[in-house]
């Protein structure tokens, strides 16, 4: 304490703060060499989690470089000086995008507000330019354009903050990326619209509420909507072989079924379905939450016609992917005797994806959706197109 502090306490004093540290229900260590002293054991986050959150702030494109610097130094305080020494040292982190808007926390934060007091706000709405600069939409007068809109809840997708809004005019759902909004105002006189009003609550038959508290996630799907994503979901199968096992789980997780090809019984789906042995991620992708609820987890799903409609076309695509003529031959490799795996998952159409799956080549088998092997083509067409201009 003389080296640091510049303080003399006598030992006695010390061993005396400690017991009564210990007497208010602190964990404080025994006497530790190797750390210099004694410590708390506990803290409000451990330095693993300290570490979880600075990554997290580190890998967010949503967070500007100053104010993911700001954070990581307010996390810092949650760390022991000794802790704090290596932190962030020991793993190397790539360089991440970064939004240029500095008002993101603070449009957050009158976000919820507006949406705890069920009030409007107003904003601008920007795109970036050339230069990576905000620039904020104008209408046709060339007049800077100012968006009223009744906030319904903020979620994160793909790397971004989204603000689900409810539009009066459209009486549909819109969607707009929160670091690109400035200017966000609560207008304290007006209060949302009634959901019950948009088409889009109407045909989920949602309750007549102006509480956006009692709003549940049910009610707006963020993966069904297309004015965020314009992209058709589809029903993805793959095979592959068991080298391919942990890429396919680290890029969908629990979204994704597994099934081993040659050990699967007649391909007897009634059973599986009653039994739930798909993962419900999946059956509910397919046959939305509701059917699935109540016809596919009871087995009734062949009293509902449009369940049992739902269900057939999953059973043929199934049958044909795993029987027709174009997959009977084995897949190319070194190991024929190796076993053959049926993936299924629900995907936009994206040629992200396509080009996720063709890396792997002759070690995977695809059944491509209609939509999907369409614009894979159109994108490999183009870059041939781009690449011959190139060198003409």
């Amino acid at each position: 304490m003389r080296k640091r502090l510049g303080v003399d306490v006598d030992r006695r004093t010390i061993y005396a703060y400690i017991r009564d540290m210990k007497a208010l229900g602190i964990d404080v260590s025994d006497y530790d060499k190797s750390k210099e002293g004694y410590y708390i054991n506990s803290n409000c986050f451990e330095a693993s989690e300290v570490r979880l959150l600075a990554d997290a702030v580190l890998t967010s494109n949503f967070v500007t470089r100053r104010r993911t610097e700001a954070v990581l130094e307010k996390l810092r305080t949650f760390n022991s000086i000794y802790q704090n020494k290596d932190f962030l040292k020991d793993v190397y982190i790539e360089d991440i995008p970064k939004s240029t808007n500095e008002d993101v926390f603070v449009s957050m934060a009158r976000i919820s507000e507006a949406i705890k007091f069920s009030r409007k706000i107003r904003f601008n709405y920007c795109e970036y330019n050339y230069f990576r600069e905000l620039e904020c939409k104008v209408d046709e007068n060339g007049n800077l354009r100012e968006f009223v809109k009744n906030p319904v809840h903020m979620v994160l997708r793909d790397k971004n903050y989204y603000l689900v809004c409810a539009d009066e005019d459209s009486e549909v759902f819109q969607y707009f990326r929160i670091d690109r909004m400035l200017n966000v105002f609560v207008i304290g006189d007006e209060r949302i619209m009634d959901l019950s009003e948009l088409g889009d609550c109407r045909s989920a038959d949602c309750k007549n509420t102006s509480d956006f508290s009692q709003f549940t996630y049910r009610n707006v799907s963020i993966d069904n909507n297309v004015n965020i994503f314009p992209r058709r979901a589809n029903i993805v199968m793959v095979e592959f072989k068991k080298n391919l096992m942990e890429s396919l789980l680290d890029e969908f997780g629990d979204y994704i079924y597994i099934m081993e090809k040659d050990n699967y019984r007649n391909n007897n789906l009634g059973e599986d379905l009653c039994k739930d042995n798909i993962h419900f991620h999946v059956l509910k992708k397919i046959f939305g939450k509701k059917h699935y609820d109540e016809y596919i987890l009871s087995g009734k799903y062949i009293e509902n016609g449009l369940t049992r409609e739902k269900f057939e076309s999953f059973r043929i695509k199934l049958n044909n992917f795993i029987y027709n003529s174009q997959n009977s031959d084995k897949l190319n490799n070194k190991n024929n005797n190796e076993k053959a795996y049926i993936g299924i998952f629900i995907a936009k159409q994206s040629i992200d994806l396509a080009k996720w799956i063709m890396q792997f080549g002759v070690n995977m088998k695809v059944f491509w959706p209609e939509g999907l092997k369409n614009l894979m083509l159109d994108e490999v067409n183009k870059l041939r197109e781009m690449y011959l201009n190139e060198n003409d």
